[in-house]
């Protein structure tokens, strides 16, 4: 039986989902106007500037970290977002974004075996099952742009790079003590991200190209674009990632992850009026089903 607390997180990672689901929308908005190099970078700063203020005035005395638990924060913030946008990045210019979707995919599946025969949770075959599903079912939403992506062996390592990433993060993260509150573990994860990112803004883009597109993010009507990812996507997504690992562990959180492209195909539907074929619910459906198993909690002898 599900505890009725156990909803509380559920929806919270649905929140996360919904947040980094809703990057692509207001992402593509931006490529118009800075590569994403610079969108990260920016958003990075408005996150650490804002989330900085909050945890000076209200979390001030929970902000000292432990010697030996900084290289863990250090380490899950080199993962995500640092290398986990490089190797995905990189794995769009070599792929078609529908092979590289498949790839990232299967991100729950290797943080499943990862909290298995590493952190030792609990998580059945039927659990296992679910996460496969998830996975048939992003595959059955996108199958028919699949017949004609292109794709480079380049391109395919890049993605499983992003995937060994988001891993690696997810490890990280899992290995840090519960008693840091989340609000400063993810202001101290996006500071970290915004330092190994400045040095490489400036090595990819000259002077005045990095000015021009940092004028136009900042221009009232793009603005917020740039505020939404830094709070929503950058901030509150990871924070209530973070309380669901805590609360459920690595395997069963991650399969969450596996909402996004649900919540992007439904904004797409809505603010760009894309299509929404029939194989697109099959998919959902499909994902959703997955979810549920991933979620199934082995019942104990004798109850009801």
């Amino acid at each position: 039986m599900q505890n009725k607390s156990d909803w509380f997180y559920y929806l919270l990672l649905s929140f996360s989902a919904i947040f980094w689901g809703s990057s692509f929308i207001f992402t593509k908005h931006l490529l118009d106007l800075a590569s994403p190099m610079v969108i990260v970078f920016s958003r990075l700063v408005i996150a650490v500037l804002f989330f900085a203020c909050i945890c000076f005035i209200f979390y001030r005395k929970d902000m000292k970290i432990d010697s030996q638990d900084i290289r863990t924060i250090v380490s899950f913030s080199f993962y995500e977002p640092f290398l986990y946008f490089i190797c995905e990045t990189y794995s769009l210019t070599y792929c078609d974004a529908s092979i590289v979707s498949i790839i990232v995919a299967t991100i729950p599946i290797a943080t499943a075996f990862l909290s298995i025969f590493y952190f030792k949770e609990n998580f059945t075959w039927l659990n296992l099952t679910g996460v496969v599903t998830t996975v048939v079912g992003i595959t059955i939403m996108i199958f028919p742009s699949l017949a004609s992506a292109s794709m480079s062996a380049k391109g395919v390592i890049w993605a499983f790079c992003a995937v060994f990433a988001s891993v690696g993060y997810t490890y990280f993260v899992r290995k840090l003590p519960g008693k840091y509150n989340p609000v400063v573990v993810v202001t101290y994860q996006n500071l970290t991200g915004l330092i190994l990112f400045t040095p490489l803004i400036f090595l990819t883009s000259g002077k005045g190209e990095l000015a021009h597109q940092m004028y136009n993010l900042f221009l009232t009507s793009n603005i917020i674009y740039v505020i939404l990812l830094a709070i929503f996507c950058s901030t509150l997504a990871f924070m209530f990632y973070l309380l669901g690992i805590r609360r459920f562990g690595v395997g069963k959180s991650a399969i969450f992850t596996n909402f996004i492209p649900i919540v992007t195909a439904i904004l797409s539907l809505f603010l760009l009026k894309e299509s929404f074929p029939w194989y697109k619910i099959l998919g959902i459906v499909t994902v959703i089903g997955g979810i549920f198993l991933v979620q199934k909690k082995r019942k104990v002898r004798g109850e009801s």
